[in-house]
């Protein structure tokens, strides 16, 4: 499994855990104060629009972790605020902090905000975060934006769950890894879990394998 999917995995199962060790101020460690009050405004303005702070307090600490210059940690955390109010907008109404940090993620990598829109048409009720993140990967890994955005929205409208997203991006840079084209391997990959809903589907089973059961009637 790649790292940025095995990442988002792990963040769906730890973030409170994550939220609460993130609770100590990382601002001691910048020495230039311009910067210290700028960072904590960018924060503050941040939670008054409803955005979730984590992953900018969490922008912060990877900029320290790479000693980065305080402007270049200051220019970081307000693009990515900037790119949080966009994705909160895209995929509303969702608060997850998790979710809008994939489609933060997401735009990062260029996909467009009309596609975000379209994504979460799609998936009204259900999580985005792993979908999103593989659809970022893909795009990263050099899959070309449309081959990646057509695949991903088909595998949504044929109700892929996340497990077979998370094994797709899997799949997929492991065959990117080997030499395979970038396009040809998201085809390739993308038309295999197709296949398995389609034949699950013949089969009378949901995307998990469990039987499809009539509804009660009441």
């Amino acid at each position: 499994m790649s790292l940025r999917i095995a990442a988002l995995l792990l963040v769906l199962f730890t973030a409170p855990s994550l939220l609460h060790a993130q609770d100590a101020s990382p601002f001691d460690a910048i020495a230039d104060e311009s910067a210290r009050a700028s960072l904590r405004t960018i924060i503050a303005d941040a939670a008054a629009r409803g955005l979730p702070t984590a992953p900018l307090v969490t922008k912060v600490r990877e900029g320290l972790a790479k000693r980065a210059t305080p402007d270049r940690i200051r220019s970081a955390t307000a693009l990515l605020a900037d790119r949080l109010a966009v994705a909160s907008k895209a995929i509303a109404p969702t608060k997850s902090a998790e979710e809008l940090t994939a489609a933060a993620d997401a735009l990062q990598a260029g996909i467009p905000t009309a596609t975000l829109r379209d994504m979460r048409q799609l998936w009204p009720q259900r999580p985005l975060t792993v979908p999103l993140g593989v659809l970022a990967e893909m795009v990263a890994s050099g899959v070309s934006r449309s081959v990646a955005t057509r695949r991903v929205r088909e595998l949504l409208v044929k109700g892929a769950n996340t497990t077979q997203f998370a094994s797709l991006g899997s799949t997929v840079s492991s065959d990117i890894a080997a030499g395979l084209a970038p396009d040809a391997a998201m085809e390739l990959r993308s038309k295999g879990v197709l296949s398995l809903i389609e034949s699950n589907s013949r089969a009378g089973l949901t995307t998990t394998g469990a039987p499809i059961r009539p509804p009660v009637k009441r």
